[in-house]
Order: C-alpha cells, then structure tokens, then sequence
C-alpha cells in the first residue's frame, strides 16, 4: 500500500496574509490558535484579515517543548472549546505541537510558517522532545496540514540564521534518501523522493547564497522565494509518499544525539543537522573533494561545521564517542543504509568532520 501525506492546499506568496483569513474560513469557522509570542505579533496582518470574515477564535501562546504531555494538555484544552480547527503560528515546535493536537482531536489543521527553518509546515510528523530539549522520538501523523499558508515577505523579514537552518535540513534530504536506495529498480516511493530532492538542491545550489545574502530584510525576492519553495514544499514533499518501508536517516540521527547535550540546546535543528550530515557524507563514501565542497557550503551559510561551534568545550576524540553511542539508529533503519552505522564507525565520522570543518573555517579565516 502506498501513502500520500501532503496539504490539500499550499500557499507562499508574498503579503498572502491580506486575504489569508478567507483561505482559512473555508476549512473551518471556529479557530483555536496556537502561536509564539513573536510569531503572533508577525501576524498581525493575518489576525486583522481574520476579522473581516465570518469566523471566531481564540489564541493560546506556546514557548515550551512539544512534548507528548503538552500534547496532552492543549488537546484537552483544545477538546473541551467550541473550534472546528487548529491553527499553527510559528516556526516548527508551534507547528509540530499544532498538527499533533488537531490529529488527537480529530479536527483538521492549518500551518502558518514565520520561518523557514525546516519543513515542518507541510509534514505530516511531530518531532518529540522532553522537557529539557532532548529528543525523545519522532511522532508519524495520519495527514498533513490541510493548508499551509506562508506569506513569503514575513519569512524573508526573519533573521538569516533561520533561512540557513532550513537550507541545511534541506539539503540533507538527498543524502539521507539516496542511500536507501539499494534495490534494483528500488521502490517507486524512494526513487520518487530521491528525484524531489534533487530538484531541491538544484535549486539551492543555484539561489541559496542569493537568498542568505538577502534574508532578513523582508523583501521577498526571486531567490528567496525559489529557496523558501525548497525548504517547505520539496523538502516536506520528499517524505509525502510512502509504501512504508524503514529508511535509515543518519544525519537527523546524529542531531538527536546532539540533543541529549546540553550545551546543544542553543543550535536551531537544521544547524545540529547540517553538522551531521558532513559525517553521513564521510560514512556514505563520497570523495574528499565532494565532502570538502559540501563542508564549505555549509560553512558559507554560517552553519556548524565544528563541534565548537555547537557548543562543545571538549575536543572531538574526547566527546565524539559519547554522541555516536547516543545515536538512535538500529534495526530496520540501520540496516537499510549501505554502510557501516555502528558507535565506532560514527564517532570517526564525527571527528574527521570536526576536522575538516576546522580546517575550513582556517582557510576562510586566512582569506
């Protein structure tokens, strides 16, 4: 059987805010709201488009973890008003929590992305975390957002920092799907994200410097908004059909690994991920010169290529074994990649990326 997860609608256009309330209006009249503090204030145009429809809400703010008890709690919350669907205002921990409690309840959800840091706007898939930021799993959904409304010149307004997060999560979509390709012809529903991926780094490589070097001033250019499409719509469309076979993902294995350090705690996802994923590259086989090119385009963006830069005080032979041994990758999953993932092979991964990504940031020092 093949699953297909994807938004019934999927809006990214510049000020779609203004008449965004009549999108919304057409899947329900009854909103609860759930958004950050600064998310809700970036809104203001939405909430005020909001107003001049035949629609009522109530907005609950969220700073926490999406942990499955805050799940628990806005569900009951959400469960005991008078609402027929759950809007999300925020980046992706107020998604994620969004989706997760519209599907507890039964009641469709619309994400509204002030960031483009990752795909979680279109995914149908809460990440978990506990109270302290730790990974704590990963939570598969029975259907996406039935709409995901992006108003581009609000995701170009935001720090640059988030646009490179969302870059580096998306990039990483590729390696992590072509090694599972190992079949020959391979499933249709991997050979189909592997061609969606290619597409988004194609993309990326031709706009993300253009995009990086323009964000945060709002203005919604012609590069930015190829690379926003990328980072939420092809990245989240990569995962969007699946037979339902086990796929190993090492570089967002390593990311829940580097959570369960505190001194993590302060990198945004798609930067512990862009870490990982030059160590997936250097366990995939890819050349020196590949790795190398890779690591600098990274580093380009302002993305982590150390493990000092993520926080760690400690060299990386002292704590590189102590991530790879955290690393939740086994099983199915493991067993699908075409290379060695056990504790040993990973933590050497981990450490020539440190060194390299040194030697990188060396040489940009220098010129």
């Amino acid at each position: 059987m093949v699953q297909v997860k994807a938004p019934n609608q999927y809006v990214n256009e510049p000020n779609a805010w203004a008449d965004g309330g009549s999108k919304i209006a057409e899947i329900g009249n009854k909103l609860f709201i759930i958004g950050g503090e600064k998310a809700l204030e970036a809104a203001a145009p939405l909430l005020a488009s909001l107003n001049t429809v035949d629609v009522t809400y109530q907005v609950h703010r969220f700073s926490g973890q999406v942990t499955t008890e805050q799940i628990a709690a806005y569900s009951e919350l959400a469960s005991s008003q008078d609402i027929n669907v759950l809007v999300g205002i925020g980046g992706g921990r107020v998604l994620d929590l969004t989706k997760a409690v519209a599907e507890r309840i039964h009641v469709p959800s619309v994400t509204v992305p002030t960031i483009a840091a990752t795909c979680a706007a279109w995914s149908a898939l809460t990440v978990l975390y506990d109270e302290e930021g730790r990974s704590a799993g990963y939570l598969p959904l029975k259907r996406s957002p039935q709409l995901v409304l992006a108003d581009t010149s609000v995701l170009a307004a935001a720090p640059k920092r988030y646009l490179a997060s969302g870059i580096g999560d998306t990039y990483v979509k590729w390696n992590e799907t072509v090694v599972n390709v190992k079949k020959v012809p391979a499933d249709l529903d991997v050979r189909l994200g592997v061609k969606t991926s290619e597409l988004a780094v194609e993309v990326l490589d031709r706009y993300a410097q253009q995009a990086y070097a323009n964000a945060g001033d709002g203005i919604a250019s012609p590069a930015f908004h190829e690379v926003s499409h990328a980072i939420v719509w092809l990245a989240g469309q990569v995962n969007t059909v699946s037979a339902g076979g086990a796929r190993g993902a090492l570089a967002h294995a390593i990311h829940d690994s580097l959570t369960q350090f505190a001194q993590t705690h302060g990198s945004l996802h798609g930067e512990k991920v862009a870490f990982g994923l030059v160590a997936h590259t250097l366990l995939q086989g890819q050349t020196a010169e590949e790795t190398e090119r890779l690591a600098a385009k990274l580093a380009a963006l302002g993305l982590p290529v150390t493990l000092a830069q993520l926080g760690f005080e400690e060299k990386a032979d002292q704590i590189a074994y102590d991530i790879a041994h955290k690393v939740p990758l086994a099983g199915a999953k493991a067993a699908e990649l075409p290379f060695a993932v056990h504790p040993a092979a990973i933590a050497e991964a981990i450490i020539a990326a440190d060194q390299l990504g040194q030697r990188i940031r060396s040489k940009a020092a220098i010129s």
